[in-house]
């Protein structure tokens, strides 16, 4: 993995940053239309377009994608037609009714909300609008999101009137669950369109095969499928290597497959939260450099050979529709010149996070599932993926941007903290 400094991750920063900062606050709703239509599920999404239809020019009004976001609690619903569920026992009674699996996104923050974390900035903007997997995601699903803590915010005030506001640490991971509700698998962080479709396709087939079975079969199934899916994981990485010209190919995927070192927990910090989604990193690195006590160390050596991303740039490719979004938002308070060659290099970046996140993340969560001995809890599965792979977990308040060098002493006591609580000895 190369620094953050380097020429091509400063080369992105404009790009990313127009998910990172917002410059304007949320517009006002329509709070009776929209809870009228909210109640009626999706098919209330589905009447608000219809009476759009007979007036194109609503579609392109604030107070339209206003009360459309709160129909469907999603920002930027307009771009996807989406509706996600926020209560998860609703979800689970209809999927039951449906027959169809759940994909549950947990995040920091909400997805209702501009900034929630940056990686579902990027799911709302990169994957959400993209029509391929909103039609899945429309016809095969229902969708649920969960906020886990809310995400740290940090502003930065001009003086002139002029306010920048940014996230800084936060990860995001959607869970696929049977219509039961029970655990089928899970994808960590932002992953290219081409994956997150591949993603879909294979869980929804799975999760329509457990879902006929009871609780001692599903879970010898699940094991089954998730000893598999690492087989299959470490099959494609060793090809990655072969295409890429590594020597012992099988040997580097094994060793890179199988090794903890880098998904251990090392010392936990909001910089080193941020090396798990390289993306994320990138929108919110001009904050994480000023609040965080560590920022600048050294990011660990890179462990695929730099030729393995650019074997999966199609995976990354963006949407026609993901691009004009894009570049919409970015239009709003920024300046891009070429274009064209920003969300080329969006997409790199794209593509080494979905590397990155299938064959070492990815792969994490297939070994806990192979080897699970009772029916997975989701909760606490969560939490171990939030404390052990994103290295937030709940019992850090500060989610890692609390220094622990003695030269805290100099920094100022948290707002709301008793001085006896932050002195104690």
């Amino acid at each position: 993995m190369k620094p953050l400094r380097s020429s091509k991750t400063s080369s992105m920063i404009p790009m990313i940053l127009l998910l990172g900062c917002a410059m304007a606050p949320a517009e006002e709703l329509s709070p009776a239309s929209a809870v009228r239509l909210r109640a009626k599920g999706p098919a209330g999404v589905q009447e608000l377009l219809d009476i759009a239809a007979s007036d194109p020019g609503a579609v392109r009004s604030p107070a339209f994608n206003a009360t459309l976001d709160a129909v469907c609690a999603q920002h930027d619903c307009s771009a996807s037609h989406l509706y996600w569920y926020t209560d998860l026992a609703a979800a689970r009674a209809e999927a039951e009714r449906t027959g169809k699996p759940i994909l549950s996104l947990r995040l920091l923050g909400r997805l209702d909300e501009e900034l929630s974390c940056a990686n579902s900035r990027f799911f709302r903007a990169v994957l959400y609008p993209d029509p391929q997997i909103a039609r899945l995601l429309r016809d095969r699903f229902v969708l649920h999101w969960e906020t886990v803590r809310p995400v740290p915010k940090v502003t930065i005030d001009f003086g002139d009137g002029r306010r920048l506001v940014g996230t800084v640490t936060g990860n995001s991971i959607h869970y696929v669950l049977d219509s039961h509700g029970r655990l089928v698998d899970g994808l960590p962080g932002l992953n290219g369109p081409g994956a997150f479709v591949r993603f879909l396709e294979r869980t929804s087939e799975e999760a329509g095969s457990l879902a006929v079975l009871d609780d001692a079969d599903y879970l010898q199934e699940l094991k089954a499928y998730h000893k598999a899916r690492r087989a299959a994981v470490q099959e494609a990485l060793a090809r990655d290597f072969r295409e890429s010209g590594a020597e012992d190919p099988g040997r580097a995927a094994q060793a890179v497959v199988s090794s903890g070192r880098w998904i251990a927990p090392r010392e936990r910090s909001a910089w080193r939260a941020s090396e798990r989604a390289l993306s994320k990193s990138i929108a919110e690195l001009p904050i994480l450099l000023a609040v965080s006590p560590d920022a600048g160390d050294t990011r660990p050596p890179e462990i695929t050979p730099s030729g393995v991303a650019t074997l999966h740039r199609n995976d990354a490719r963006l949407s026609d529709e993901s691009r004009r979004l894009l570049l919409a938002k970015a239009g709003t308070w920024m300046k891009i010149d070429d274009p064209r060659s920003a969300v080329s290099s969006f997409e790199g970046v794209i593509a080494e996070d979905t590397v990155r996140n299938e064959y070492l993340l990815h792969s994490t969560i297939h070994d806990w599932l192979a080897a699970s001995r009772v029916v997975p809890d989701l909760a606490a599965f969560n939490e171990n993926v939030y404390s052990q792979i994103f290295l937030t977990p709940s019992s850090d308040p500060w989610l890692g941007l609390a220094p622990e060098k003695i030269y805290a002493v100099l920094t100022p006591v948290p707002e709301g903290l008793a001085l006896s609580e932050a002195a104690a000895p």
